[in-house]
């Protein structure tokens, strides 16, 4: 049975149609890649499957029922914020939030402590989880974001641009870790990224969202020349480098220049390499 599944899905905000018959399924112990440009409604995806916003058209189903607020079966990792840099909270005390929410504070539930120091080991973060998270390097914070995402031992667990900025060093030790969470738990896991080749090694099927079109396949049906050119509307060239990366040119202007959601540059149209889209955006 799928983890996950839509059939004629599609999401308006505001009077706008943010993406539109989208079909597709999440089988338990694979890896999805959601990509597309800004404002293309990747994070939206997130959001309808964990039950914070409602399917204008379609059907969801999540472990065979409608998606809802608050599954323990699901983990959520949200993208980094500037706060997390700068909080006072220990890494334990963080991935504690996850056990019981930060209304309630750690107590004396023993059964907290012991689910938390799973969650830790299980990200490798034990090691450094007493102290600030202030004081951690960038992929050590996202490793204790996982591990707070991961407190539950969820059967899905969503990743919204968990290699956002970070160097090359620090992207492959997050993929590393994303994959042994995969192989330790068996969990469905889906990830919001921009570059496809820090996790193509691990990947199993690909959903890429532009101008309000939904793709879903194995990495070799969705990303090529015949289906991204029919996606964006115009010619899209891929060029496979020796080590096996994919670098994709004639994609909008956007992925090197974002903008607010919600504002819609899908007339404007460049030229750029795929593997540079996270560093332009980040620089």
């Amino acid at each position: 049975m799928s983890v996950l599944s839509l059939a004629g899905a599609s999401v308006s905000l505001g009077g706008r149609v943010i993406w539109r018959d989208a079909s597709f399924s999440v089988a338990r112990g694979t890896i999805t890649a959601v990509l597309g440009p800004n404002g293309s409604g990747k994070s939206t995806l997130l959001n309808v499957i964990l039950g914070l916003i409602e399917l204008s058209e379609g059907e969801l189903e999540v472990f065979g029922e409608p998606a809802h607020r608050g599954n323990r079966r699901v983990g959520f990792m949200a993208q980094t914020r500037s706060a997390d840099a700068t909080t006072t909270l220990t890494g334990r005390d963080y991935v504690g939030l996850g056990f019981d929410g930060p209304r309630f504070g750690w107590g004396r539930d023993r059964s907290k402590g012991e689910v938390v120091a799973r969650a830790l080991a299980l990200t490798g973060t034990t090691s450094f989880a007493d102290r600030p998270m202030h004081s951690l390097s960038g992929g050590q914070r996202q490793r204790v974001a996982l591990a707070h995402a991961s407190v539950f031992k969820p059967d899905l667990l969503l990743l919204d641009e968990p290699l956002a900025a970070l160097d090359l060093a620090a992207q492959a030790e997050i993929v590393d870790l994303i994959n042994l969470i995969r192989d330790t738990t068996g969990a469905a896991i889906v990830v919001v990224a921009h570059d496809l080749n820090p996790l193509a090694p691990i990947v199993d099927r690909v959903l890429w969202i532009a101008r309000r079109q939904v793709r879903s396949g194995t990495v070799e049906e969705v990303v090529n020349e015949q289906v991204l050119s029919d996606l964006y509307g115009h010619p899209v060239e891929i060029v496979v480098t020796a080590r096996g990366r994919r670098v994709i040119v004639g994609l909008e202007e956007e992925f090197a220049h974002p903008h607010p959601h919600g504002h819609d540059h899908s007339h404007e149209v460049g030229h750029q390499h795929f593997a540079d889209f996270y560093d332009e955006e980040n620089r």
